[in-house]
């Protein structure tokens, strides 16, 4: 018989230690979640509402006044003005039409043209409002410049009723002068879409006003200052709390820009330009350019060029005016100061003659029977004066620009020998002067030749670009920086327009010291005959004889240039420096296409400069 066994069941129980360890992990964690609302509540509360608040601000930018920029004796070339700009708000706008209709009527400015602004500004053309709306909700898009005082009386009576129009103080771009330097200080203009794209992350904004050319756009990043504006708070569709406003915050104007220019021969120097033009051009339309330099530093001291513009028109919105610049034959916005290459005729005598004195070519007292002209390589190069000088040495030579005398040192010289020289004066290369837009000119080569006239360049060309003549080109501002190479002795200095920048309160942030290019490998010797040469320009059997100046002795060369294979217009040049002595001052004179001589068109233009600069007797 099967014997029954008992069955006992147990209860289960939960280990004690397993509790303890379950409890002891609730209340650390507890403590922990509460020591960390402790700590944002009490110690990081005021952290994270200030990162809250920040989300929901939005900064409505005002400009900052854009850095003035003054000459060197402190005259002002370029300052901001305050103006009365309106200006809308696109997400604070309830009524489009009515608001346009309404404020047209008070500031006397055309529904069409405000629309007009609205949808077409910085570059894009938007196709409707709500487009605007939903690109720059918070503007300001401006509608309106330089409102008038009794319309801005007018329209701050009815602001109110405009909900999201703005009247605002903006700082506007003046230049006391108008015209006068505007190649070298340039203009400013609104920013485009694609100029901010590419700016953006170096902290521009689009509403941002940016230096177009000249100085105002090598130098922005200093001049455009850190802009400031109305902070608004925004709810979570992003529209304007319109009964809270926030502390506006300050804009910072922009560094000051001390430049080496001389204001009083800059006026000089524009208006002896200006005037020659017009008394060669007999009716039409001439062109040309104007620099000086400082020998012993490089500053530059004045740059014209002609015709020129107003850079009021651009930053007050003369659209008129801004059209004719940009469309007009005459190119007017072309500096042809740093831009215009052309060949430069004997005015490059200079190099070639202390290359030929340095390379022992020839001797400055070495007797050479010039019978106005030479064989370069079975080409018979002749010289415009008959006959030549007959038997002549070197500096009279230079000083009556004897083509006849330089072709055979040309030839003598060389291809590659007149390269080495032409390129160690800076020719072919850029000098690096801190304006936009130079030209580095041209000397050819035989790689060059072949690209440009599927042929090789012949020995005989020698002749030609040792007078400045054939395909070299140079610009004005090239041909007054060999003059100061030949007056310092054969430094060559880079070209510079500003002298130092200063922050707004006069502390200084940057002094440029003269910099040097290179120095030429010519001899002293070679360079003292160039000098001695031009600065018998005036004398008689000089090319400028006539236009010496009582009590001002100064030097110079004349060029003058064939266009079109001789059927053109020649182009005149004049390089002078004055005094002879010690020379204050080098002088590049370019008259593009005027007909004439360098005698006869350029040299005039540079003694009135030197006339009216010295106070001397016309």
């Amino acid at each position: 018989m099967m014997q029954r066994r008992d069955l006992r069941v147990t209860a289960w129980r939960l280990p004690a230690w397993r509790l303890t360890a379950f409890a002891a992990t609730v209340v650390i964690a507890l403590a922990a979640l509460t020591a960390r609302l402790v700590q944002i509540q009490l110690f990081e509360g005021g952290s994270y509402r200030a990162q809250a608040l920040a989300n929901q601000i939005r900064l409505i930018p005002v400009a900052a006044p854009r850095g003035i920029i003054v000459d060197r004796r402190g005259t002002i070339l370029a300052r901001s003005r305050p103006s009365f700009v309106v200006a809308l708000i696109p997400s604070e706008v309830n009524d489009l039409e009515s608001e346009l209709t309404s404020l047209a009527g008070i500031i006397h400015v055309s529904k069409a043209s405000l629309t007009r602004r609205l949808l077409h500004h910085r570059g894009i053309d938007y196709p409707s409002f709500a487009a605007v709306a939903a690109n720059e909700p918070y503007g300001p898009v401006v509608l309106a410049t330089n409102l008038p005082v009794p319309t801005v009386a007018r329209l701050s009576e009815v602001l109110t009723d405009l909900p999201g129009v703005d009247l605002e103080v903006q700082p506007i771009r003046d230049y006391p002068e108008g015209a006068l330097g505007s190649h070298l200080i340039g203009y400013v203009g609104a920013i485009t879409q694609d100029e901010f794209e590419r700016r953006k992350f170096e902290g521009y904004s689009p509403n941002d006003v940016i230096g177009k050319d000249g100085l105002e756009i090598t130098y922005d990043d200093y001049l455009r200052g850190r802009p400031g504006g109305e902070r608004v708070v925004v709810d979570a569709t992003g529209a304007v709390v319109s009964n809270v406003r926030l502390g506006a915050r300050p804009a910072v104007p922009g560094d000051t820009l001390i430049t080496n220019v001389d204001w009083r021969l800059q006026r000089i120097v524009e208006v002896a330009l200006a005037d020659g033009l017009r008394a060669a051009g007999r009716g039409h339309r001439l062109s040309g350019a104007v620099v000086a330099e400082d020998p012993w530093t490089g500053g530059i001291l004045a740059l014209a060029s002609y015709p020129n513009y107003n850079p009021n028109d651009f930053a007050g919105d003369r659209w008129k005016r801004v059209s004719f610049d940009l469309t007009d034959s005459s190119q007017p916005l072309f500096d042809r100061a740093i831009a215009a290459a052309t060949p430069t005729g004997s005015t490059f005598k200079m190099v070639t003659g202390s290359a030929a004195l340095t390379e022992g070519v020839v001797k400055v007292d070495q007797i050479i029977d010039d019978t106005g002209g030479w064989n370069c390589g079975g080409y018979y190069a002749r010289d415009i004066a008959a006959g030549g000088l007959g038997d002549t040495t070197f500096v009279p030579a230079l000083a009556a620009s004897s083509d006849g005398y330089f072709f055979r040192l040309a030839w003598w010289l060389g291809n590659a020998r007149l390269r080495k020289y032409a390129l160690a004066f800076g020719l072919d290369a850029k000098s690096g002067i801190d304006l936009p837009g130079e030209n580095e000119g041209n000397w050819p080569t035989n790689a060059w030749e072949l690209r440009a006239f599927g042929v090789p360049m012949e020995p005989s060309e020698a002749c030609f670009l040792g007078i400045g003549q054939g395909a070299m080109q140079a610009t004005p501002l090239q041909m007054v920086n060999i003059a100061s190479a030949v007056i310092n002795g054969g430094t060559l200095y880079r070209p510079q327009l500003v002298r130092e920048i200063r922050d707004p309160n006069g502390g200084l942030i940057i002094r440029f010291a003269p910099r040097v290019i290179r120095h030429v490998p010519v001899t002293p010797s070679a360079l003292g005959a160039v000098r001695e040469g031009m600065a018998k320009v005036t004398d008689p059997g000089g090319t400028a004889y006539g236009l010496a100046i009582d009590g001002l002795p100064y030097s110079g060369k004349t060029g003058t240039v064939e266009t079109a294979g001789g059927n053109g217009p020649n182009t005149t040049w004049f390089v002078a420096w004055a005094p002879t002595t010690h020379p204050q001052f080098a002088l590049a004179v370019f008259v593009d296409r005027s007909g004439g001589y360098g005698a006869t068109v350029a040299a005039p233009i540079a003694r009135e400069i030197l006339v009216k600069y010295f106070n001397k007797k016309p």
